[in-house]
């Protein structure tokens, strides 16, 4: 979205604002949720980032 469809967009969606609220709400809400599905769809696909390799020594005493 370049530049001048971003300012015409905020100027909408605060024009709505004063007709309803309501509409102007859904359509931040319809603006950013892509990029929140985006963002929670990326941290589910990722790899855990650290694996316990070994134990501690306290639990390999425990164990023996």
């Amino acid at each position: 979205m370049n530049a001048i469809s971003k300012v015409f967009f905020w100027i909408f969606t605060i024009g709505l604002g004063f007709v309803n609220p309501l509409i102007s709400i859904g359509l931040i809400i319809l603006y950013y949720l892509p990029g929140i599905i985006q963002d929670l769809c990326k941290s589910c696909n990722e790899p855990p980032t650290s694996k316990m390799n070994s134990f501690s020594d306290e639990i390999m005493e425990e164990m023996k």
